[in-house]
């Protein structure tokens, strides 16, 4: 049963290391879009319970069309810092030899 397809992660590659360091600003940033899809999908949601809530209009179609155009926005980003995280993952491993040092600043600053 441990090998079902339905029971297994689709996401996880054998190869596939379980942990490596990565950029905190990234990570920081994706908390960012995080809360910033967050407030988009309440805006959206709550646009669509408005007339039964509060008898206001709800948004328009024009709004929540760019709305959601900013959530592909933010997801695209995301996407991006992911890419960066694991290149910058995997680089330090290639680099293990070179104690950290992924760059010609001084040792004292890395």
């Amino acid at each position: 049963m441990l090998h079902h397809p339905l029971t297994q992660n689709p996401w996880s590659i054998d190869t596939d290391r379980e942990s490596g360091p990565v950029s905190l600003s990234h990570l920081y940033q994706i908390d960012r879009a995080r809360y910033a899809i967050q407030t988009i999908a309440r805006m959206v949601g709550n646009s669509a319970s408005e007339p039964d809530a509060t008898g206001s209009l709800p948004l328009d179609a024009w709004t929540v069309a760019a709305l959601m155009g900013g959530v592909e926005g933010l997801c695209e980003h995301m996407g991006t810092l992911t890419d960066a995280m694991l290149e910058q993952a995997l680089q330090d491993e290639d680099n293990a030899g070179l104690d950290g040092a992924t760059h010609d600043a001084p040792a004292s600053i890395q």
